[in-house]
C-alpha cells in the first residue's frame, strides 16, 4: 500500500513537472513568436519607408533638368586562353620550308576614352560618344559606338529607376539585408527580387541607400540580369563550371541632390566542381569631369 501510495505521489509530481515544463515552453514560444512577429512588423514597416522615399527620389531623379558630358574611360582584359582551338592556330611556312605554328591571341588588353554625353529632349533621353583615344592612339570619332568587346552597357545614371521607381516597386519583393557605413555614410542594404508569378525578365540585384537622404550609392546586378546571359551560361558548359558574373554600379558624384555613376566593374568569370576560379575577363568604367549644362537642342561643342 505504502508503496502504491507513494508510487501515485511520484506519477502525481512527474505529471505537475511535465505541465510546469510544458506551460513554460509554451510561454517561452509564445514570447519568441511574439519578438519575431514585432522584428517582422518593424522591418515592413522601415522597408515601407525606404520603398516611399526611394520612389520620391526616382521621381525627382527622372525627372531632372539636368543633362551632362563626362570622360567614359574604359579598360577591358580578356583571357581567351580556354576559348582556343586548335583550328584558330594558323599554320606557316618558314623560308627553310618548315612548318611553324602561330597561336592565336590569347590575352587582350583594351582601352578606350570617350566623350560622353546625356541629353534629354522631351521625353527623350538620349546617350552620345566621340571616342577620344583607343589604345593610346587618339581619335576623334564622333557618334560612336561601344567599342568593348565582352559587354555594352548603356544609361547607368537611370539604374536606380529601374529597381526602385514607383511603377517598378510592383514587381518586386523587397528585403533588407544589412545596415553599414560606405564611404563614411550610414547606409541600408536590401534586396530587390522578382515576384514569383512575374514571368518577364527583369533587371534585380542589390542596392545600397543613403539613409540620409534616401540617394542611391551603389547597386549590384544579378547576373541574370544581364541580356542574353544564356551566352554565358553555354561558355560555362563547355568550361564544365558556373558562371559568376559580378556587375557593380558606384553612383559616388553628386550634385544637386542627384547621385551620378563615378564606376561601373564587370567580372566575368567560371566556378568549376572544384571550387577553383577562373576569370575570362573584367570590364572597368571610369566617369569623371562631369560639366553641368541645361540645353534646348543636342550640340557638341568642337
Amino acid at each position: 500500500m505504502r508503496l502504491s501510495i507513494l508510487s501515485s505521489g511520484s506519477s502525481s509530481f512527474q505529471i505537475s513537472l511535465r505541465l510546469i515544463l510544458l506551460l513554460f515552453f509554451l510561454n517561452v514560444s509564445q514570447d519568441i513568436l511574439a519578438q519575431t512577429n514585432s522584428r517582422e512588423e518593424a522591418e515592413q514597416k522601415k522597408i515601407a519607408e525606404i520603398l516611399k522615399k526611394t520612389a520620391e527620389y526616382c521621381n525627382k531623379l527622372e525627372k531632372a533638368a539636368l543633362d551632362f558630358v563626362c570622360i567614359e574611360e574604359i579598360s577591358e582584359r580578356i583571357d581567351l586562353s580556354r576559348d582556343i582551338i586548335p583550328s584558330q592556330s594558323a599554320l606557316l611556312k618558314s623560308g627553310s620550308g618548315s612548318t611553324i605554328v602561330r597561336r592565336a591571341e590569347t590575352f587582350k588588353n583594351n582601352k578606350y576614352k570617350y566623350d560622353y554625353q546625356l541629353i534629354r529632349k522631351g521625353n527623350e533621353i538620349k546617350e552620345s560618344r566621340i571616342l577620344l583615344e583607343e589604345n593610346s592612339q587618339r581619335k576623334f570619332d564622333k557618334n560612336a559606338n561601344l567599342k568593348t568587346e565582352v559587354f555594352t552597357f548603356n544609361k547607368f545614371f537611370f539604374g536606380p529607376l529601374a529597381v526602385l521607381s514607383q511603377e517598378r516597386q510592383n514587381y518586386y519583393d523587397y528585403k533588407i539585408i544589412d545596415e553599414e557605413m560606405l564611404n563614411d555614410e550610414k547606409v541600408v542594404l536590401i534586396e530587390a527580387i522578382p515576384k514569383p508569378a512575374l514571368t518577364q525578365n527583369i533587371i534585380f540585384g542589390k542596392i545600397w541607400i543613403r539613409e540620409s537622404d534616401y540617394s542611391i550609392m551603389k547597386i549590384e546586378w544579378n547576373q541574370k540580369s544581364i541580356t542574353n546571359f544564356w551566352v554565358l551560361e553555354e561558355r560555362a558548359k563547355r568550361y564544365k563550371a558556373d558562371p559568376e558574373i559580378t556587375t557593380i554600379t558606384e553612383f559616388w558624384i553628386e550634385k544637386n541632390t542627384i547621385r551620378f555613376p563615378a564606376k561601373c566593374f564587370i567580372e566575368e568569370a567560371y566556378i568549376n566542381k572544384k571550387g577553383r576560379k577562373f576569370t575570362r575577363s573584367e570590364t572597368t568604367v571610369y566617369y569623371k569631369d562631369y560639366k553641368f549644362f541645361t540645353v534646348e537642342t543636342e550640340i557638341w561643342l568642337e
